[in-house]
């Protein structure tokens, strides 16, 4: 027990530093969860802790046995106590352990700067976790044998690594600066606890890696981009070299989905620093335009949660922002014609359909080629997500209504009315965006894509002699506009169709460079 001598914090149960034990200061700061707290209040939660685990061990051992006289028991005697009493109980749970482990090992355990993320969904709080690795401390002397003393070696690494991962996954949802040297620190020592464990040693060099992604985060954000793409450089390599080893251990699996996922935020950190370090005449402004883009709320629609939760979509977005910047600085966008004063993103969608017009041998079967455009903003329009008649140029609402004498010989040509669309979006070519503002795009292509299906499935109920086939979205353009107060002006093209999610939105709700 004298190893449990120490003060713990209150909020997370970690030991603290020994600099701070021995300090005069009345305050001390915890290393792991990072909360500043009074000597006293340590010293009191460490006191409650070893009440606790002295009244546990009272309950496995039998009456009268002290472990601090644990040297001076025979070793029979102390392995029989160990097999018959203390055993049966911590056995269990120690399974119960690992089961919970692999569930929070499945998971993405870092997140981009500026970025938030919810805490995992574990089952025990690292209090609980940080209080099991000091109860399996306590009995560690009497596993005398090398089976019996691996295991609890094992779990106390695997209570200790779940309790800082858990500590981690809290700091992800907090943007407090500092946050990812304090997980930096987790990471590290927690591989350095999985690296005793045998089977967990591809764990322990992502969790290595993740420790070089979280110092590279910490430095992008001080505005040091050339140590960040030195320290996410060898992230990178790290992540790709344990997801290798990953492969050939069946036991650590569950953790593919979860390193793919952070190979991809290493890489688009990677390519942040890249863009601040070189293509940005103004570092600086360009991390405040990421942390405006991370910081959105998104409206919570069940039907597109799953799309914009992922976090592989922060590589998509951050190219539209690395696009922008690019064009300021000599480079050039896709841009229509047009002598508005600010840049606004549309997705270009490529949509074919026919129809059936004419009546007995009039009749036939017409294919028309139509382009619709959806605002690049209509992720951040809870309107344009609820109906998606909103969220793009809704070409068969206003398709201009032909003569009855004309469906009846069959001379209807099309049954939508986008042809002035269509016009406007051909004349996109790659020009300096000049001083124009230009708004950031919002959405990514999956999303654009989904927005449109949405919308055909909608109008195939009201059109019963529409055939659509799939829509393809070809690319993202500008299309010049005005601003009025807070109200952007769409150009005359648009007409009838202008979308009403670019109303709806206005000028406050977007990012504009």
């Amino acid at each position: 027990m004298d190893d449990l001598l120490e003060l713990r914090c209150k909020y997370c149960g970690a030991p603290l530093d020994e600099k701070d034990i021995k300090s005069d200061s009345p305050y001390i700061k915890c290393p792991s969860c990072g909360t500043s707290q009074q000597r006293v209040d340590a010293k009191a939660y460490m006191d409650q802790m070893m009440g606790e685990i002295k009244s546990w061990i009272s309950k496995a051992v039998p009456g009268g046995f002290s472990l601090t006289q644990t040297e001076n028991v025979d070793p029979i005697a102390r392995y029989n106590i160990y097999v018959n009493n203390v055993k049966p109980m911590v056995d269990p749970e120690i399974r119960e352990f690992r089961l919970d482990m692999n569930s929070v090992i499945s998971s993405p355990l870092i997140v981009l700067p500026f970025s938030k993320e919810k805490p995992l969904s574990a089952k025990r709080t690292s209090t609980q976790a940080f209080e099991f690795n000091a109860k399996l401390k306590s009995i560690e002397p009497l596993a005398i044998d090398a089976d019996n003393k691996s295991v609890i070696v094992e779990a106390e690494s695997l209570a200790a690594t779940y309790a800082l991962i858990v500590n981690n996954s809290k700091l992800l949802g907090d943007t407090t600066p500092g946050r990812f040297v304090l997980m930096a620190n987790n990471f590290k020592e927690s591989a350095s606890y999985m690296s005793k464990c045998k089977g967990y040693e591809p764990f322990a060099k992502r969790l290595n890696a993740l420790a070089e992604i979280c110092l590279a985060s910490d430095f992008v954000l001080n505005g040091n981009a050339l140590d960040c793409v030195v320290k996410a450089e060898g992230g990178v390599k790290a992540l790709e070299e344990a997801k290798k080893e990953i492969f050939r251990s069946p036991t650590m699996a569950v953790m593919i989905r979860a390193v793919d996922v952070e190979i991809s935020q290493a890489k688009t950190l990677l390519h942040i620093a890249e863009m601040a370090n070189g293509t940005s005449s103004d570092p600086l402004h360009l991390l405040e335009v990421l942390n405006k883009v991370s910081s959105l709320k998104y409206p919570n629609n069940r039907d597109w949660n799953h799309l914009l939760d992922k976090r592989e979509r922060d590589a998509e977005m951050f190219a539209g922002i690395e696009s922008i910047m690019d064009a300021r600085n000599s480079g050039a966008l896709p841009i229509c014609s047009g002598g508005g004063t600010l840049l606004y993103p549309f997705w270009d969608v490529d949509l074919k359909y026919s129809f059936t017009t004419g009546a007995l041998f009039s009749k036939k079967s017409v294919e028309v080629t139509e382009d619709l455009l959806i605002p690049a903003t209509f992720t951040v329009c809870d309107a344009a997500l609820s109906s998606p008649r909103k969220g793009l140029t809704d070409i068969f609402a206003n398709a201009p209504e032909a003569s009855i004498m004309s469906k009846i010989k069959g001379q209807e040509n099309s049954i939508s009315g986008g042809a002035g669309i269509g016009v406007l979006a051909d004349s996109a070519a790659n020009n300096s965006p000049g001083t124009k503002k230009i708004v950031v795009p919002l959405s990514t292509k999956t999303e654009a894509t989904k927005l449109v299906e949405d919308y055909l499935k909608q109008c195939s109920t009201t059109h019963s002699k529409l055939k659509l086939s799939k829509p393809f979205v070809k690319r993202l353009i500008y299309i010049p506009c005005d601003v009025q107060g807070n109200k952007v002006i769409l150009p005359k093209e648009f007409s009838r169709l202008a979308p009403e999610a670019v109303n709806l939105l206005g000028t406050d709700k977007i990012v504009i460079i």
